[in-house]
């Protein structure tokens, strides 16, 4: 006995000195019922499958890379369509879906407007440039949805009546229509906007002037006095008397203002009573240069110029435009009948309707190219020729368009402009596929 306790204690001091200890470790305590009770099935289990998938992964670490690169993809895939989904005007419809003009009618409203046909979205303009300002829209987005569940149907219209702020401030809109906003946002964030432009979140994140505001036909409105076919300086009017684009804008988008409402908007400051001292109005060619031109028959270049018939019978504006002042702009095809007998009348309508069928035809023409042209550039061609010959077409197309009467003031030089116009998208379409 006495040997045995000797032996185990010599084994165990030479295990403390380094020597390998052959003896068996006792065996376990049998857990009472109570203690194996209280052991969490989990805590066991957990680790133990931790520490196999850890095991498995070390093993077959370029498979679990492969997996984890491709999962990583997926998702980041899934999440930007997300996105872009709550991004388009459709998701918006679903809180505002109004028919005509007014709150919650904006989606609506926005389709029949020139933003919509050229495709400008609602975070186009409702959210800042880049990817910054993209995430804070989507971020502000995730409260008009919450409220779209907690508020009444009349509490949403007191808020879409009365915004507590300016809901689309002037550098969202000098953004796209004008080269220094444009520009200036580009050289403080480019990394924003690049990555917003490589991800394609929206419109205004490929914007990049002054190549897409030309090739789209817009002036650069802090630059030019020629915008819509008036003649008009935004910069003095912006930086003199500070205004912003909403003051003789409000409602561009949705609620479609008349031609006299937006006349209106001039006349507060420049009609002929004295009361301002701006500049006051003494006739219609001082801002309308776009309709003299067409009268003149002149501006097309390479057309040959040729005055209209009314223009070249001393016809001034007031004789067909009597009740402009009254802000009745628009003369209607019975002015006619006050000179001319009443098949006149069914003259005008066929200028109009001719004229309209054209211009219809020639904007298609020149959607394709525009078309043809950007994919072209895709895959790098050279397309400078063909941009340039565009944008004369364009050009020509804009002076017959800007001019609103669809060929009243000059039927025949409006035709020619547009004939000229569709030569020149013809012979981009021509230049492309002879030189694929």
């Amino acid at each position: 006995m006495q040997h045995n306790v000797k032996c185990n204690i010599h084994v165990a001091t030479r295990t403390k000195v380094g020597y390998v200890d052959t003896s068996s470790p006792p065996p376990p305590r049998a857990l009472t019922a109570r203690a194996a009770k209280d052991v969490n099935p989990r805590e066991v289990y957990l680790p133990m499958m931790f520490k196999r998938f850890w095991n498995w992964s070390k093993e077959h670490i370029l498979l679990v890379t492969v997996l984890s690169l491709a999962s990583i993809g997926i998702m980041g895939f899934v999440n930007i369509e997300i996105l872009h989904m709550t991004s388009e005007p459709e998701f918006c419809a679903q809180c505002h879906p109004g028919k005509g003009h007014g709150p919650l009618a904006e989606v609506d409203s926005w389709e029949h407007s020139r933003h919509g046909e050229a495709g400008v979205s609602c975070l186009d303009c409702h959210g800042q440039p880049g990817m910054v300002g993209y995430v804070k829209a989507k971020i502000g987005g995730l409260k008009d949805l919450y409220m779209q569940f907690t508020i009444s149907k009349e509490e949403k219209l007191e808020i879409l009546s009365h915004p507590h702020e300016d809901l689309v401030p002037a550098e969202t809109c000098l953004y796209c229509h004008s080269d220094i906003a444009n520009q200036a946002q580009w050289e403080q964030a480019p990394l924003d906007m690049g990555t917003a432009a490589l991800l394609h979140m929206r419109l205004s994140d490929e914007v990049k002037n002054p190549e897409f505001r030309q090739r789209k036909g817009l002036p650069d409105i802090l630059a030019e006095y020629s915008v819509g076919g008036l003649h008009f300086d935004h910069a003095f009017h912006m930086e003199s008397f500070e205004l912003s684009c909403r003051d003789c804008h409000l409602g561009i988008v949705h609620r479609k203002p008349s031609k006299a409402e937006q006349m209106e908007q001039c006349l507060a400051c420049h009609a002929e009573n004295g009361d301002s001292g701006a500049p006051q109005l003494a006739d219609c060619t001082g801002c309308h240069e776009n309709q003299v031109a067409m009268n003149e028959g002149r501006g097309a270049a390479g057309v040959p110029e040729e005055e209209g018939l009314m223009y070249a019978a001393g016809i001034d504006c007031q004789m067909c435009h009597a009740g402009a002042e009254a802000g009745d702009y628009r003369p209607a095809a019975a002015s006619c009948a006050e000179c001319h007998d009443e098949s006149y009348a069914e003259l005008f309508h066929d200028w109009t309707r001719e004229t309209g069928d054209q211009i219809a035809q020639v904007d298609a023409l020149r959607a394709e190219v525009e078309s043809a042209l950007e994919t072209a550039d895709r895959i790098h061609r050279d397309t400078r020729a063909g941009w340039e010959l565009y944008l004369g077409g364009l050009a020509k197309l804009a002076l017959v368009e800007k001019d609103g009467t669809r060929g009243v003031h000059n039927p025949d030089y409006a035709q020619s402009v547009l004939q000229a116009a569709a030569k020149e998208f013809e012979a981009v379409l021509e230049n492309l596929k002879r030189t694929w």
